[in-house]
């Protein structure tokens, strides 16, 4: 039984290959949209008003992370599943990750840089007074950050 696990395990690969060109696309969008952002910073400058080169850049940011947050769950599905006999010394540190709650905690923190960048950025980018739901966001993120501190204090023991 385990051996045929061991032989289908491959299969995981072509999910692997997609969520890798996933990280592909998000890169080449955000690298497209900080182009677009110096562009106008290079037409208008920093005048006030809009059109606004920062929000592009933070924009950007926002997808490169994303890019990153697949890319961090590709290679762990890759090396959990595939590549679990391999040596981790090739790789560095932050991406060494021997099983599932390796790569949870993994990604669990690049959602929340994540997210604080998305909240930033949706906060910068808002031509309206803030409200109450502007709220809603920091508070998801400040639970997933106790949720994520309890689960590391609850494995040191």
């Amino acid at each position: 039984m385990i051996q045929q696990f061991i032989k289908v395990r491959y299969i995981f690969l072509l999910g692997v290959i997609f969520v890798l060109l996933n990280s592909i696309l998000f890169l080449v969008a955000a690298v497209i949209k900080s182009f677009h952002g110096y562009r106008i910073f290079l037409e208008h400058g920093l005048e006030h008003g809009n059109p606004r080169p920062g929000v592009y850049l933070l924009e950007s940011l926002d997808l490169l992370l994303i890019s990153i947050v697949f890319f961090i769950l590709g290679f762990g599905i890759l090396k959990i599943f595939i590549l679990s006999d391999e040596v981790d010394e090739k790789h560095p540190h932050w991406l060494q990750m021997k099983n599932f709650m390796d790569l949870k905690a993994l990604l669990w923190e690049t959602i929340l840089v994540t997210l604080m960048i998305f909240a930033f950025t949706r906060i910068v980018s808002s031509q309206e007074a803030l409200t109450v739901q502007s709220l809603i966001l920091p508070g998801i993120i400040v639970m997933l950050s106790l949720g994520l501190f309890i689960m590391k204090k609850a494995n040191q023991h």
